[in-house]
């Protein structure tokens, strides 16, 4: 199969296939999106684009990025549908609004007023469901065979209880009703395999493979398994109620990523290492002080669990990182290389695995 975007896909999807098998490859893999020699860039439409139902005016903005760019080594052009961070949530039964003080994320309208009474299931008759087909199919009438289509990142678990039935009343019942918080998420994760293989069929992913926001592709399935949640709760309960759902979602997906999100959460690393099928995190520092810090122990630490990383940088830090971090799976991401740096790089990087093996 071939993308017009990206003519070397094959050559890529079987780098990132050797990548979720841990073995085989000469070099971290890469990332990097130009723009082409002599053409006027066009931007990526952004976060959120198509929420107002405006999806041609998205495709040909996304058409017109696709087409003023290269995308050098591992990188693939895809465009992601998403309304907002709880879309998993607005499946299953809860509204979707712009936030009141941004155009740029939205936010759920929490449902559940009592869990006895609580029907908590995928609902493919929704107005949301509905919408993302719709935007889905619009896409791939004018996108397939140029550029990959990515689903929505399925933030489901204690995340997506949290969004249909408020955070702090979510707080409240786990100390109190513990047992109904439980059916609940056993709920969410039968809800989350329907609509992963309704995804899978929506954008054929026997066919394509799928990719992430990151950017992470793999010939199967993937998506990204997060609890911003976690930040407030202790490692045992983290134990007791998300851990069942993370093993759950990976053990539906072929490949992985994990979103670590702010010092809060990384409190559970260790527990989300040893989830079998979790192969790579991807840290994001959060809000504040957090964004200047230097994280490299804690690049480290993840390394020294045997967990892959996404991590980005310019050249220099690049090289630093791979040349310290033993795992197979790295993957790198830049937005400031210059092209006559390209085939330096990928030389270094090669050189840098030889050292280390």
């Amino acid at each position: 199969m071939r993308l017009e975007f990206k003519p070397d896909f094959q050559e890529a999807v079987q780098r990132w296939a050797a990548f979720w098998k841990g073995e085989g490859l000469d070099r971290p893999l890469l990332a990097v999106t130009l723009p082409k020699e002599g053409v006027t860039p066009v931007a990526k439409p952004g976060y959120l684009s198509g929420f107002d139902g405006d999806y041609e005016e998205v495709i040909e903005q996304v058409l017109a990025w696709a087409e003023s760019h290269e995308f050098l080594a591992e990188a693939i052009p895809y465009y992601q549908v998403e309304f907002g961070p709880d879309h998993f949530s607005a499946l299953l039964g809860a509204d979707m609004r712009l936030h009141p003080d941004s155009g740029d994320t939205s936010w759920c309208v929490p449902f559940v007023e009592d869990w006895d009474s609580a029907e908590i299931r995928f609902r493919p008759d929704s107005e949301w469901w509905k919408r993302t087909v719709e935007f889905i199919h619009l896409l791939r009438a004018r996108c397939e065979g140029k550029l990959l289509i990515a689903a929505p990142t399925l933030v489901a678990g204690l995340d997506s209880l949290a969004a249909i039935r408020g955070v702090e009343n979510l707080l409240m019942d786990l100390i109190a009703v513990p047992e109904k918080i439980q059916v609940a998420l056993q709920d969410v994760c039968k809800a989350y395999e329907q609509i992963m293989q309704a995804f899978a069929q929506e954008l054929d992913y026997q066919r394509y493979g799928s990719i992430t926001r990151h950017g992470m592709y793999s010939p199967g399935a993937i998506n990204v398994p997060q609890c911003d949640f976690s930040c407030m709760i202790s490692p045992a309960m983290f134990q007791e109620f998300e851990v069942p759902c993370l093993s759950l979602e990976a053990s539906v997906l072929d490949c992985a990523e994990y979103h670590l999100d702010g010092p809060g959460a990384i409190k559970h690393l260790e527990a989300v290492c040893v989830v079998p099928g979790i192969s790579v995190i991807q840290w994001q520092p959060g809000a504040g002080e957090a964004q200047t810090q230097d994280w490299t122990h804690l690049y480290r630490r993840i390394d020294a669990l045997g967990s892959g990383q996404i991590l980005g940088g310019n050249r220099d830090r690049i090289l630093t990182l791979a040349s310290e971090l033993r795992s197979p799976r790295l993957f790198f991401t830049t937005g400031s290389l210059r092209r006559e740096e390209m085939g330096d790089l990928l030389l270094a990087l090669e050189r840098t695995r030889r050292l280390r093996s």
